[in-house]
């Protein structure tokens, strides 16, 4: 692209055209600097998703998951959330609000559901007096397909880009499936594994002679007479450091099964953010109005044009954020990374997009769109929780709060 951006004209015709997929590869490096440690997020039994890969020169390496696709499109529909808070985006939401009962909840959108539109916590929701499902907007969803995904688009857009599956409602697995569009994840190359220390040393100076008994409440007492009592009517002894008390000598965690050590961080070569938008899969939608039948091939192209910015948009806000994973995993890029726009034979163009850019793409796209007759529900749609719901997550609050104690 000669002039190195991306405008609404250049923006249509990749989506119309030749072209493959819109990706932006980024190389990272820890916030700590080259052989700090990150941390990557641990799976069942406290271990990474350690997998041999082969690199653009040939050579086969060995690599550790740092982000899941799964986890980079939730945070970018949270980046979208924000972004639509701070009131610097306009975009169609479901959301259902618990703040009545749990304030610490507050309000649930299709942003934050793992399952978008899709997901269980608005089937078991009712809108305008009925169940979500048997709503219009609900019955507009189920019968929602590729050939005809006005619904999603008018009522829950990023549900295209990032996929959704109906497998909650009364078809199950049968549902309706929007393939995801926008896939990123975040790997850590060339990666070594490190050992997970743990120890403490008591300010009390308290230690394992002294002789503590446990109480019937979970907490715990030196006198016996006030102790939980065995099955043969004794008192329950217990040691100060059940209960944090006393010194941890220096140990280092390890696997029950392989005697590995375990979550104990990894040092990288650095690490790679791959991300794409596929350009096809937008392609395969379409988008029919009511009374618009002559109209369906434009309808077809400015619908995936506002997806393919809203994508955009999403990823940019992502950028914007920085990348700080979770605890001792931050990560910042070696330099600037420019977007690439691939055609369908290989070739490429570079772009340069901020966030700013990206938003203000979406909205004249969204403008166009909305001049040719396609629906986009800007006001959010507010659900109410089933009263089964809530006493569902009462009950589950209670049980736990139970086990705590």
């Amino acid at each position: 692209m000669t002039n190195n951006s991306l405008t609404i004209e250049k923006l249509k015709a990749a989506v119309v055209g030749n072209h493959a997929a819109i990706r932006i590869i980024t190389r990272l490096q820890p916030a700590g600097g080259a052989g700090s440690k990150v941390f990557p997020p641990t799976h069942s039994g406290g271990v990474y998703a350690w997998e041999r890969r082969r690199l653009d020169n040939g050579e086969v390496v060995e690599t550790v998951l740092l982000d899941s696709v799964q986890s980079q499109a939730n945070r970018m529909e949270q980046a979208l959330l924000e972004a639509q808070r701070a009131n610097k985006l306009k975009l169609p939401l479901l959301q259902v609000d618990f703040s009545e009962h749990f304030p610490d909840i507050g309000v649930i959108t299709t942003l934050d559901a793992p399952h978008r539109i899709a997901d269980a916590i608005f089937r078991d929701s009712t809108h305008n007096g009925k169940k979500f499902r048997e709503s219009d907007v609900g019955q507009a969803f189920i019968k929602a397909n590729i050939r005809n995904a006005t619904a999603l688009f008018q009522y829950c857009p990023h549900a295209l880009v990032f996929g959704v599956w109906d497998s909650t409602g009364s078809a199950g697995g049968l549902g309706n499936k929007f393939q995801r569009a926008v896939d990123s994840e975040i790997v850590g190359i060339r990666a070594e594994k490190g050992v997970h220390t743990s120890s403490r040393i008591d300010p009390l100076g308290v230690t394992k002679a002294a002789e503590v008994y446990e109480t019937e409440d979970g907490d715990w007492t030196l006198d016996p007479r006030k102790a939980k009592k065995s099955s043969k009517g004794d008192p329950v002894k217990a040691k100060p450091s059940d209960f944090v008390h006393g010194n941890i000598p220096p140990t280092i965690e390890m696997a029950e099964r392989t005697s590995e050590p375990i979550r104990g961080g990894v040092t990288i070569d650095h690490a790679i953010q791959i991300t794409v938008l596929s350009l096809p899969a937008l392609r395969r939608l379409r988008f029919p109005v009511k009374g618009k039948e002559k109209e369906v091939e434009e309808l077809n192209k400015a619908a995936r044009t506002v997806l393919a910015a809203l994508a955009l948009v999403a990823i940019t806000h992502q950028r914007e954020q920085g990348c700080d994973l979770r605890s001792r995993c931050l990560l910042v890029p070696e330099g600037d990374a420019p977007f690439q726009l691939i055609s369908n034979n290989g070739k490429q163009e570079t772009f340069t997009l901020t966030a700013g850019e990206a938003a203000k793409l979406l909205e004249e796209t969204v403008e166009q769109a909305k001049k040719l007759g396609l629906p986009w529900q800007e006001a959010p749609i507010r659900l109410t929780p089933e009263g089964r719901l809530i006493e569902l997550v009462r009950k589950s609050r209670e049980a736990k709060g139970t086990e705590v104690e």
